[in-house]
């Protein structure tokens, strides 16, 4: 019989393992249930430095789009998909 292994995950790949999830929904997650807030997280990490993150480069002034939340995105604020560029 084989044996089980234990897996930990660290905050990378739990934060892995969310995008992915998020990435196989039928519709994006709303800004509640992602966790979303207008302001930047506890390391000083914002939306405009994530890879989910998508500028509206007509007009940078103007908030973004994210690839996992649903609605505007201000670029400095924050959610649990958060990851680093």
């Amino acid at each position: 019989m084989p044996k089980r292994r234990r897996v930990t995950l660290g905050l990378g790949g739990f934060v892995w393992l969310a995008s992915t999830r998020a990435l196989r929904a039928d519709a994006p997650e709303s800004p509640q249930a992602a966790g979303y807030t207008i302001h930047p997280g506890a390391n000083g990490d914002d939306c405009g430095n994530c890879v989910f993150f998508l500028p509206d480069h007509a007009a940078p002034a103007r908030p973004g789009r994210c690839q996992l939340v649903a609605g505007p995105i201000i670029p400095s604020g924050h959610c649990f998909f958060y990851a680093r560029r």
